[in-house]
């Protein structure tokens, strides 16, 4: 394309100028008349305004041989450089789509590798969470477990003291007994000598016989009592007993879950590591490809650079063609020349 500055008018009122004083419009000629840009660019604006007028370089005076070499040269050089053009663009294009194919594969690889990793991370955090809750219900079953033996203990401390109140009532029992049965033999030996004593005594014996009755009826009945308690209580210790196995049994089992989630957990976080070692290869390979892709786009300037070379050989032929036209011109108004003095001598003869 023309730089700013050098547009195809310009071009075209140069040539036309040079064309009105009698010249051939060639890329110097225009360059000088214009004072600036260069030949690449004013080569093909040149040739356009020949081609928009018509006026192509006049071969006639140059042998057909020549004509028809540089034509062939020509045509041979511009087929060579479209050939290579083509098959360097097809070239680059299957290589550039089998490069994006493989980065498309490559960063669909990626994807799917940064999903799983994902996945895992949010299964890594469920199973930390779940390992937290099972920890903590196991800290709450610990606590009510302490709990339970303390009360269990409580129960034990209280049915002991039970037993010692019904062993203490069983001797004040039994002691209230003996007494009586002293106090009935002392009243039999005394009875002749204090009958009327007696009389007296036997009634207050016989209220405190009563009295000491109805106590042994309430002990009889407080330890009956206390041995329901201490029955109830055994049950209760029976049964914190086997809550106790259970929930032994049941820590066990969390202790197993956890260390199966601890052992799972180190599976996962093994094949995060294998992903991401994997996901390291897929970013090595992408970047070989890129210094292939960067290869390639070398090669591909390095071909464009060929062709510019080629263009440039091409215009050089062509300036050389215009040249010779030239000259060609001169030889022929030259010879205009020559032939109208050869014309004027004969008449003048």
């Amino acid at each position: 394309m023309a730089r700013a500055g050098v547009t195809y008018l310009d071009v075209a009122k140069a040539a036309e100028a040079i064309k009105i004083q009698g010249q051939e419009p060639t890329v110097d000629r225009v360059r000088e008349r214009l004072g600036t840009g260069s030949k690449s660019t004013i080569a093909p604006l040149l040739k356009r305004w020949r081609s928009d007028n018509g006026d192509m370089a006049d071969t006639s005076g140059l042998p057909n041989d020549l004509v028809e070499v540089v034509k062939s040269l020509h045509e041979r050089v511009q087929q060579m450089a479209d050939h290579r053009i083509d098959r360097a663009q097809q070239e680059f294009i299957e290589l550039n789509e089998e490069l994006r194919k493989k980065l498309d594969d490559s960063s669909n690889t990626i994807a799917q590798l940064n999903a799983r990793q994902k996945d895992l991370e949010t299964q890594i955090g469920q199973r930390i969470d779940e390992v937290n809750q099972k920890a903590q219900t196991l800290e709450d079953i610990h606590i009510k477990l302490t709990r339970a033996e303390l009360q269990r203990d409580e129960a034990i401390t209280r049915a002991a003291e039970l037993k010692e109140n019904i062993t203490e009532l069983k001797q004040e029992n039994r002691d209230i007994r003996d007494h009586f049965e002293h106090y009935q033999q002392r009243t039999s030996e005394d009875r002749q000598q204090e009958r009327e004593q007696f009389r007296a005594a036997n009634q207050g014996l016989k209220d405190q016989i009563q009295d000491l009755q109805h106590r042994l009826a309430q002990a009889e009945s407080r330890a009956s009592e206390l041995i329901d308690d201490n029955a109830l209580l055994q049950r209760n210790a029976d049964e914190l007993k086997q809550a106790n196995a259970a929930l032994n049994s049941d820590l066990k089992g969390k202790i197993e879950d956890i260390q199966n989630l601890n052992h799972e957990l180190e599976e996962t976080v093994t094949k995060c590591r294998e992903y991401q070692h994997k996901n390291g290869q897929f970013a090595e390979n992408i970047a070989v490809l890129t210094t292939q892709k960067t290869d390639v786009d070398k090669q591909v300037a390095v071909l464009t650079q060929a062709l510019e070379t080629t263009k440039a050989e091409l215009k050089t032929t062509q300036d050389k063609l215009a040249f010779l036209t030239d000259e060609n011109k001169v030889i022929l108004q030259e010879k205009a020349v020559i032939q109208g003095q050869f014309k004027q001598l004969q008449e003048s003869l």
